[in-house]
């Protein structure tokens, strides 16, 4: 007789939950800065980001900390502490919008006012079903998480740059705490390269399998060709900050000056490192060889850019670089520094590590010596930078959003 076998009851399959929906999502995206007023590459991003998101049919409503003007983006709902659907603000709390010392470039209170955002944030009962709610860096990621989890959403953190990166490994707790507390309490992490990402991964702990790469992208100005004869001038653009190396910038120019008198070399950008750039310019002899801008407009921003011999980013860290990027997408031929994520998307520019003087300075001349390298240079690197642009990179980020509810769903 056969003996009777016992047989294991089937593990209990989950639950079927409901495909996530492949229709219009409901955005919460949380930044500090938007243009015309910002700083660098966060800001340009948010608007090109929600900008797209809107054109794909997404309802998105955008927080900032304070209600200063701001270009307004078809579909796109902006809220801020203090505005016509908010309460009014108590007059110790006005001091919200002047965070960033004009003088100094540095942020003057900044723990009470992140705190009074984040719980400004986290208080909104007012925007209907939340699908996703999306912090851009620190700034948000407290009151970005509690008001996910309040409303049941995916919660999405991107991030741009860290602050070991910001403070050249000296980090303030303060940022940091923060930053840890938003990648701990994300669904998806969004990081601007894969060198970034695998920062997050090594140094926060970010699980591998949450972080995804989303990069930047540029909106070209308009379809006109780029200049074939533009002005002797070697620029950077962007922040005056001690990770973004512009002494090595300024190094490189004072070897460069000396065979090419008719060059001109241009700084545009404000930060707390300005006064001793310009004493460096003047201690190395070039004072009446560089012109510092200070702050440029975008319209002054798209002309530099598109009429520069050659453009530098000599960053000791670089998450990713956005100027670069339009730099190559005017047909500027362009170095970066190695740390730069933007090299991840493009063979067509110089690479130089940060610290080399020297070779800076070599790869400057060589671009102002020979104009075919130039512009063989600045036509491939046009070519790459304007391959894919924000559209892309808002779908990517949709996917990233889909993701994030499933999971969320699922815990």
């Amino acid at each position: 007789m056969a003996r009777a076998t016992s047989l294991k009851k089937p593990p209990e399959a989950p639950p079927r939950l409901p495909p996530v929906s492949s229709g219009p999502l409901n955005i919460v995206m949380i930044g500090w800065e938007f243009p015309p007023d910002h700083s660098g590459g966060l800001g340009v991003h948010s608007y090109e980001m929600v900008r797209e998101l809107a054109q794909l049919g997404h309802k998105v409503t955008f927080l900032l900390p304070d209600s200063r003007p701001h270009w307004e983006v078809p579909g796109v709902d902006f809220r801020a502490p203090g505005d016509a659907r908010d309460r009014a603000l108590a007059p110790e709390v006005q001091p919200l919008r002047a965070y960033v010392s004009p003088e100094t470039g540095t942020i003057t209170n900044l723990s009470e006012v992140a705190d009074f955002y984040n719980a400004w944030i986290a208080s909104r009962t007012d925007l209907g079903r939340v699908d996703v709610v999306h912090v851009h860096d620190w700034f948000g990621t407290v009151g970005g998480a509690a008001l996910a989890r309040r409303e049941h959403a995916a919660f999405v953190v991107t991030i741009h740059s860290t602050e070991y990166d910001r403070s050249l490994d000296h980090p303030w707790t303060e940022i940091l705490r923060r930053e840890e507390h938003g990648i701990a309490q994300a669904d998806r992490i969004i990081a601007v390269s894969r060198h970034l990402r695998a920062q997050l991964i090594l140094r926060y702990g970010a699980p591998p399998d949450r972080v995804r790469v989303v990069y930047n992208a540029v909106r070209p100005a308009d379809s006109t060709p780029p200049p074939d004869h533009r002005p002797p001038t070697v620029i950077y653009i962007g922040r005056l900050a001690a990770m973004k190396g512009i002494d090595t910038f300024l190094k490189a120019a004072a070897r460069v000056a000396p065979s090419f008198p008719e060059v001109q070399f241009v700084v545009g950008g404000e930060g707390p490192e300005l006064p001793h750039l310009l004493h460096l310019a003047a201690s190395l002899g070039i004072a009446d060889r560089v012109m510092f801008l200070g702050r440029v407009s975008e319209a002054e921003r798209t002309y530099l850019l598109s009429h520069a011999s050659v453009f530098v980013l000599p960053s000791v860290v670089e998450p990713f670089g956005i100027a670069a990027l339009e730099a190559m997408a005017a047909g500027t031929p362009t170095i970066v520094s190695k740390t730069s994520g933007v090299a991840e998307i493009s063979a067509n520019l110089f690479r130089v590590d940060f610290w080399d003087v020297e070779e800076f300075a070599n790869r400057i001349a060589e671009l102002l010596l020979y104009p075919a390298l130039s512009k063989t240079l600045g036509d491939q690197g046009r070519e790459d930078a304007v391959r894919e642009g924000w559209r892309e990179r808002a779908e990517e980020t949709v996917t990233v959003y889909r993701e994030a509810i499933r999971d969320r769903r699922l815990t």
